[in-house]
């Protein structure tokens, strides 16, 4: 007993990190990110000086099983996709030590590079918005606030507009020998020293290396070689302008300041959502719009009262149950000591609970109170092999992993239940009072006289017609058994979805495909509440669904490139990835773009998309041998200033409205490829160059992205359809291919389809388990049962594999190692009125709940029938 209480109390400390999710999650792989910026510089040459000493450099690394690259204009992406139990940090560091033994070979002026973990699915979100501007109310307080509840995992605060200060030149108004370069106009502007300030709390003096209002730049003094200093005016223009947020927050299609918080789990979750409320209350510009799981929460309130139900049922029916006085209280102690046991058990691993064990909870508590064991010595032997058979169909993925948890807890309740029923009546001797009711006996009576009608003499065409109906619904019930379902439980109205995109698709695409979805789901009225964060390479889906889209679900949008997909849904709606490789970037796509019309044409093809940004037109500078000379004198400066020319350029940041503002310096001019060639550069000693002169240019295509994948430069078509032939698409393509360097490296399903199972190897394994040589007919009547359950569970309740999982494991338990207690008719009523109680709560929860509870009820009302009928056969008929 003191052993009994102890572990208890250990249990109580650990049920704090318990999780609540569904038990069902996909798998998420986890990844490792290398950026390396290097500005102004073209995806040619940063595929050459960056991203593959990189690539020589991660060969030497192990732990990884396959890495993507991505040159582009300034910067170069790596991403790692590790192995499965590999240590994160371990790899991080070897990347590090082996990047600062190399770093000599990557360009000087090429920037640190920045390693990280790749993006995961944080599925506990909340949603804040600001409603009103506020002078009077401080963001920063509100975030101080949040950070300092318990459970947040991050913060992050997305801004509805940008604003900046755009320092504009116009360069023909500087091309006269008076005139500075903007190459010194910028250096001016950035080293500036606009005076000084005093620190009041340290009492030093320092320098300010912003205005003190963006005025200040109008009045800003350039160098001039006249002598005197010119005013910026006199050059350029200086606005506060608003720009769009690219990487920020819509709500119903509108940007919006917005701070998404993600907490550490379920129980977080609801902790978090407790705490805000008071100090929403302070910041009234700021509501809760969004909680990820708050139809959890809503669930597990729910499932908390059908839980305390059971107990006021079985006490309220344990005359009629002929459970004795202090049985009841002996019980009680047992069934929630060994719960909470399970609990912190579940709590160590991690393993979250959901609507599956919530449901089986009930059903554990309801049946656990009356059961009455078998020897469990007489089965051990056939029960091992049984057993054996099903872990390993569990090994070959014939049946779910989550169905050898189930049958694990039910083992591990029986056990604990019996072992502390005998524990604790010697110490628990606590009465409770028995009510006596005849109603319940009447129902009782009643419900046995309308099942018992079989018992009766039948003619021999009501036989027959009882035959053929049987032997019709185990036939209909053998052919379901052998079709695939999946274990998802529906989501409810408040989901998540995400807008995934291949790697090597462009920035400006996914905006484009992202605010293209976006517009269809708000055309299209299916929820009350959607919010899109945008991302480099993803979207974010947030809403809440109204009647129209829980009954048409988020199907057929425009995705193009983009794979969308609800979190936690089991249809996978997405297409193959072609990827061609063998060649340079310009090779590939010179030979990949004519297969595309041939591709369309292929029987069962619905769409054809490019994953990769075709090459755009630019310009060459090629100069004659005898001025070579000459313009490799001001090579370096000439860049310069056509770099200043082309791209605008941060200079500084300064605070306006208490936030920092940036500061943007821009040349204002023409970039069209026919004006541009003629156009002069301006030189830092005065001197105009007309490089066209000594020069020309000379049209090319510079590839936007080169795509590498593991070492291989490749590029990706993305293929929708049904009923395609892959087979025969790819020996055809390669055979168009044969003649060329191109070659279809692998085909690719865009995203991998959810686990499906057949559950006949279930019903296998059900009749393994239960098969008796005495008793024969009765295995084949258990199997029976159990295929006409699952014929009314597809027929009625959808095809919810998983809650007839979990309750004809638990069932098949509790029919071989108890005493035959299902079959007594009487137990099916209090479960009637749980059944009642289940069927008056809404949401998915409480359409689960009824859904388990009501199957348990027809099983043991159809058992009931089936072997009067069964008794039927073995007496004498009248014809």
């Amino acid at each position: 007993m003191a052993v009994a209480i102890f572990i208890v109390l250990v249990s109580v400390f650990c049920i704090d990190k318990l999780t609540f999710a569904d038990e069902i999650s996909p798998e998420i792989s986890k990844t490792i990110q290398i950026t390396v910026n290097w500005p102004n510089k073209t995806a040619i040459q940063v595929e050459e000086k960056i991203t593959k000493p990189w690539e020589q450099i991660l060969k030497s690394i192990s732990g990884y099983k396959s890495i993507e690259s991505i040159s582009e204009v300034g910067s170069s992406l790596i991403r790692l996709e590790l192995r499965e139990g590999i240590e994160i940090q371990n790899v991080i560091q070897s990347i590090r030590n082996e990047y600062l033994l190399q770093r000599h070979r990557f360009p000087e002026d090429s920037l640190f590079p920045r390693i990280k973990l790749g993006r995961l699915e944080n599925q506990y979100i909340l949603i804040l918005q600001n409603i009103r501007n506020d002078p009077t109310k401080n963001r920063k307080g509100l975030e101080q606030k949040i950070r300092n509840i318990s459970g947040l995992e991050s913060l992050v605060h997305y801004s509805h507009k940008e604003r900046e200060i755009l320092v504009q030149i116009y360069s023909d108004w500087i091309q006269t020998q008076e005139f500075p370069s903007l190459s010194q106009i910028f250096t001016t502007i950035r080293n500036f020293q606009w005076g000084f300030q005093l620190d009041e709390s340290l009492g030093i003096w320092f320098q300010k290396d912003y205005p003190p209002n963006k005025e200040s730049f109008s009045k800003l003094g350039l160098p001039s070689r006249l002598g005197e200093g010119i005013k910026f005016s006199s050059l350029g223009k200086v606005a506060f302008e608003e720009r769009a947020v690219r990487h920020g927050t819509r709500i119903n299609g509108a940007s919006s300041e917005t701070m998404i918080l993600n907490a550490e789990s379920a129980t977080s979750l609801y902790h978090l959502t407790n705490k805000l409320k008071p100090i929403l209350a302070e910041y009234n510009d700021w509501i809760l719009l969004y909680s990820s799981h708050q139809e959890l929460v809503n669930e597990f309130i729910r499932f908390i009262i059908i839980f305390i139900s059971v107990d006021l049922v079985l006490i309220i029916f344990s005359s009629y149950l002929n459970l004795e006085r202090f049985h009841l209280a002996v019980y009680f102690f047992s069934y929630y000591t060994s719960l909470l046991l399970f609990l912190s058990v579940c709590s160590i691993f991690t393993y979250p609970m959901g609507k599956m064990y919530f449901f089986l909870f009930i059903v554990w508590k309801y049946f656990f109170a009356f059961f009455s064991s078998k020897r469990i010595s007489f089965w051990n032997k056939k029960v091992s092999y049984s057993l054996f058979i099903f872990f390993l169909f569990v090994y070959l993925d014939w049946i779910p992993k989550v169905f050898g948890l189930i049958l694990l807890a039910n083992f591990y309740f029986y056990i604990s239940i019996s072992f502390l029923n005998g524990l604790f009546g010697h110490f628990v001797r606590i009465p409770f009072p028995q009510f006596k009711f005849r109603l319940f006996d009447t129902s009782f009576y009643f419900l046995r006289k309308v099942l018992d009608q079989s018992k009766q003499s039948k003619s021999l065409f009501k036989v027959l017609g009882i035959f053929v109906f049987f032997a019709m619904g185990i036939l209909f019930s053998f052919f379901s058994s052998i079709s695939l379902y999946s274990l998802t439980i529906p989501n409810g109205s408040i989901q998540m979805a995400r807008l995934e995109f291949p790697t090597s698709i462009p920035e400006q695409e996914t905006l484009r495909i992202t605010k293209q979805v976006e517009d269809v789901i708000l055309e299209r009225n299916l929820t009350d509440l959607l919010v899109v964060k945008q991302s480099a390479t993803n979207a974010d889906f947030y809403f809440r669904l109204n009647e129209l889209g829980v009954s048409n679900g988020m199907r057929n949008l425009p995705s193009e490139s983009g794979y969308f997909h609800v979190l936690g849904e089991s249809i996978v709606n997405s297409g193959h990835i072609l990827r061609f490789s063998n060649a340079e970037t310009s090779i590939l796509e010179r030979n990949i773009l004519p297969l595309v019309p041939w591709i369309r044409n292929f029987p069962g093809v619905t769409e054809v998309i490019l994953c990769f940004q075709p090459s755009v037109e630019g310009l060459e500078l090629q100069s004659k041998a005898k001025f070579g000379s000459f313009l490799n004198f001001g090579k370096e400066e000439l860049v310069r200033e056509r770099s200043l020319n082309l791209q605008s350029a941060i200079v500084g940041r300064m605070l306006i409205d208490k936030k920092l503002t940036d500061i943007r310096f821009l040349v204002k001019q023409n970039k069209e490829v026919e004006n541009y060639s003629g156009k002069g550069v301006k030189l830092s000693n005065g001197i105009t160059l007309f490089d066209k002169s000594i020069s020309h240019y000379k049209e090319i295509k510079t590839p936007g992205r080169i795509y590498h994948k593991n070492g291989d430069t490749s590029l990706e078509l993305l293929v929708k359809g049904e009923n395609i032939h892959w087979n025969e698409l790819e020996s055809k393509i390669n055979k168009l291919l044969s003649e060329g360097p191109v070659r279809l490296s692998e085909i690719s399903p865009q995203k991998k389809s959810e686990m499906k199972y057949r559950p006949i190897f279930l019903f296998i394994w059900i009749f393994i388990y239960s098969f008796r040589k005495k008793s024969k007919l009765h295995s084949w009547m258990i199997l029976i049962l159990f295929l006409f359950l699952f014929r009314i569970q597809i027929s009625i309740f959808g095809d919810g594999y998983l809650l007839f999982g979990a309750t004809s494991i638990t069932l098949v338990i509790f029919e071989i190692w108890s005493r035959d207690y299902i079959n007594y008719l009487k137990h099916c009523i209090p479960l009637i009125f749980l059944v009642l109680i289940a069927y008056l709560f809404p949401g998915e929860g409480g359409k689960f709940l009824f859904e388990g509870l009501l199957l348990v009820s027809l099983f043991i009302l159809m058992k009931f029938k089936l072997f009067s009928i069964l008794d039927l056969f073995k007496t004498k008929t009248t014809f």
